[in-house]
């Protein structure tokens, strides 16, 4: 039997831990406090904490999953709960040589390029955004830790409480057509799937990449995600307010490497996915 360690039990988290749990693994989560369901097996410690980790010292896993959440927006939270979270957790594993492999969830904000380029895993990554920089340091402390590791950089995720496009044009929130800002999204079924599907193929022997980004098959700009679901939601696309929005990095990903592997995406697109969503209200 395998056992997997969860470090950051949220809408990710969680129903991966079930679904490996489902496949024969013995999962444990961590997190800060509560409980988790059945028959994941709950730690409660801090990553901020190094004292709190050791409560992994009698333990020894194959793979470990590590998508952490930093609770605010802020350069001073992303370095204690990502860069010095990592270290700390690399720090307290007592057997990281029995590890199989570690995946780690970053994000596309690692890339600064904008203009609506085409990135993939191969690109230059020099972020100019706190978030960026911080998630990439976190990044270069697991190639540096000796452990095999898969990367993914998930960009928008969507999905059951993750609502907020559909929110901000509920509020009359636009975004102007021109110039472009594409916007890269992907279910949060889709991720806890593709984690999935990444350690099936390591327990199967069949070889990983250290890195992946993780996105739906559709770049798409910002304009006509919002005016699509503006069109769903009975709002007239004309009465959104375009001013006052933030210019921010506007890139297409590529999930090239992803489709590789041969994981088939739920929500191949925005629309398929949000649609659900907003059936869900009605």
């Amino acid at each position: 039997m395998t056992n997997t360690l969860i470090v950051g039990c949220g809408d990710i988290g969680i129903p991966l831990g079930q679904a490996l749990a489902a496949e024969g693994h013995r999962v444990w989560g961590l997190r800060r406090s509560g409980q988790l369901p059945q028959p994941l097996v709950t730690l409660n410690a801090d990553v901020t904490d190094m004292a709190s980790l050791s409560c992994l010292a009698a333990l020894n896993f194959d793979y470990i999953v590590v998508t952490l959440t930093p609770g605010e927006f802020s350069d001073q939270r992303y370095q204690a709960v990502y860069v010095t979270g990592l270290t700390n957790i690399m720090g307290a594993l007592t057997a990281p040589a029995g590890i199989k492999r570690l995946f780690f969830i970053s994000s596309t904000s690692v890339y600064h390029q904008g203009d609506s380029q085409w990135v993939d895993e191969s690109s230059a990554t020099a972020p100019t955004t706190f978030s960026g920089k911080r998630l990439l340091e976190a990044e270069q402390v697991v190639a540096a830790s000796g452990i095999h590791y898969s990367i993914i950089r998930f960009a928008g995720i969507y999905g059951p409480g993750r609502r907020r496009l559909i929110e901000q044009v509920k509020a009359g929130q636009g975004c102007p057509a021109s110039p472009p800002l594409y916007t890269n999204r992907i279910h949060r079924d889709d991720c806890v799937g593709f984690l999935a599907h990444l350690i099936m193929m390591d327990r199967a022997g069949q070889p990983l990449e250290n890195c992946y980004i993780g996105v739906d098959n559709e770049p798409v700009t910002m304009w006509d995600v919002k005016n699509w679901l503006a069109e769903q939601l009975t709002i007239d696309p004309g009465s959104l307010d375009n001013s006052g929005v933030t210019r921010r990095s506007s890139k297409r990903c590529s999930n090239a490497r992803l489709l590789a592997t041969g994981y088939r995406l739920r929500y191949s697109g925005y629309q398929r996915g949000y649609g659900e969503l907003l059936a869900e209200e009605s």
